[in-house]
């Protein structure tokens, strides 16, 4: 129940199935990079004291306060990401495209009691639509010369540690079994590929979370905003990735190539709570905080895989397909706290900061027919807790509105580990009339990694037939970036 082809962490946990759910898959979900309307992305998704924009429901619901009128939002995006990564000094690239739709909300706003200049509450406003976070869509590729190991050998050593046919993982081991890649004799399982093999891997994948929110919040006194939010987060994520190593030296007399694929899939939903407050100190500052509840999933993975060889033997198959697998779990992720401060230069223009801390040694995953003691112990001792910084600003030159952003994300990973910290740039402008608006942005994110194509027990040369101290792990140096552009089409009334 393990995913290999995952990243430094991987090996540290230890994993041991080709499937599985674990401190990864809590991360990737419980990681939230705002999005919303093409506003609110090009000043870096810091709102957390500004309101007025429907993106800040999912952040801090009482920017909904701010409205004095009701409002209609829809933004479509184009999604850009490119990969460059390097295996054994071997340098690939690779991209990808996506369409979607980032945002799309309405906000009802009602007067209520006395006139502004009496005092007391001013207007309840409520909201609800959909904004997307986290774009997994990507695709990256690795390919290179691998002198020290073979991915059959880390296939040899899972066997053994399996023990028997009749034990065999059907998503990996098994499936080397039937296509003859490793053999069983009176000492055990056996393979004829330790190292030496020119390697390759494509993995792309796609999905992302989209959050419906309905949102309630109210105006004391153009003084101080209160806001609720009620989250309903949905996951869809996907994975299909394609190993293939291939003996292009003609040094082994029986092993020529191997493929290996998998595809993996999960999808879920869950609910959570965001509470949160704005006070304008003075016309120049405001102040502004926000608590996000835990959200709480029941999440399903769906997963297959099948293996092919090319062998130089007289066999009865050189293809073998697993079983689909599914497995139900529950993750409950961190709670989060934000705090901001806002500045209003009149007419001018504006600036906001947030600061937003979360603990990812929190997350838990859980289910009824699987105790996730080990993986909950790694996300322990894995992970530590996350600071973020956004600002952005805005300058108003009428007829058009100036934006731009910045966000940064530290590493999740504890020190040591991995080094996963984020950055994204932002930038923008608007066009913005009494009955209508139209806002663009562009946002530029970044961040590398190291990743491991597959798991081996050891690092002693020896083990895979080697002499000598000189040995390299199956590691990918990766970077990651991405582009976004996006519209929003908004009407007041």
């Amino acid at each position: 129940m393990r995913k290999l082809l995952l990243s430094v962490i991987v090996l540290v946990a230890g994993l041991q199935y080709t499937f599985a759910q674990n401190e990864l898959d809590a991360l990737r979900y419980s990681q939230i990079f705002p999005g919303g309307t093409a506003r609110f992305a090009s000043m870096g998704g810091s709102f957390g004291a500004l309101g007025g924009d429907f993106s800040t429901l999912g952040i801090n619901p009482a920017g909904i306060g701010i409205y004095r009128g009701s409002e209609f939002t829809v933004t479509p995006l184009l999604h850009h990401s490119y990969s460059e990564t390097e295996y054994f000094n071997t340098y690939e690239d690779e991209m990808k495209y996506s369409f979607n739709l980032n945002n799309l909300g309405l906000v009802l706003a009602f007067p209520v009691g006395s006139q502004v200049d009496d005092g007391g509450w001013q207007f309840v406003n409520i909201g609800l639509g959909i904004n997307r976070y986290n774009n997994f869509n990507g695709r990256w590729i690795a390919s290179g010369f691998n002198p020290y190991s073979s991915r059959m050998a880390g296939i040899l050593q899972q066997a053994n540690r399996e023990g028997s046919v009749d034990n065999l993982d059907p998503f990996s081991t098994q499936l080397a079994y039937e296509t003859w890649l490793i053999g069983e004799d009176d000492e055990g399982f056996f393979t004829d590929m330790l190292h030496g093999v020119d390697q390759f891997q494509e993995t792309n994948t796609s999905g992302s979370v989209r959050e419906f929110v309905l949102s309630m919040g109210a105006n004391y006194n153009d003084r101080l905003y209160l806001g609720a939010t009620v989250g309903f987060p949905s996951i869809s994520y996907e994975e299909e990735s394609v190993f293939h190593e291939q003996d292009v030296e003609g040094s082994n007399e029986v092993f020529n190539s191997m493929t290996f694929r998998n595809n993996f899939k999960t999808t879920g939903s869950g609910y959570n709570f965001k509470f949160g407050a704005i006070f304008r100190v003075t016309d120049f500052v405001r102040l502004g905080g926000a608590f996000h509840s835990p959200t709480f999933y029941d999440l399903r993975d769906s997963y297959s895989s099948s293996m092919r060889s090319d062998l130089n033997l007289d066999y009865d198959t050189d293809a073998a397909q697993s079983p689909d697998g599914r497995f139900d779990y529950e993750l409950t992720t961190p709670v989060k706290a934000i705090g901001s401060i806002g500045f209003i230069f009149g007419q001018q223009g504006l600036l906001n900061i947030d600061y937003e801390y979360t603990d990812y040694t929190k997350s838990r995953l859980r289910s009824s027919d699987y105790l996730f003691t080990e993986e909950n112990r790694a996300i322990r001792e894995s992970f530590t807790a996350q600071h973020a910084v956004r600002a952005g600003g805005e300058l108003r030159l009428d007829p058009v509105i100036l934006r731009a952003g910045y966000g940064y994300y530290s590493n999740p990973y504890k020190d040591g580990v991995n080094n996963a910290q984020r950055s994204v740039l932002s930038a923008g402008f608007g066009v913005r009339e009494s009955n209508y608006f139209i806002d663009f942005a562009y946002t530029h994110s970044f961040f590398s990694e190291d990743y491991y194509l597959y798991q081996l027990d050891s690092n002693n040369p020896a083990d895979y037939g080697l002499a000598g101290d000189n040995w390299a792990p199956p590691v990918a140096d990766r970077k990651f970036t991405s582009g976004t552009y996006m519209i929003t089409f908004g009407w007041r009334y």
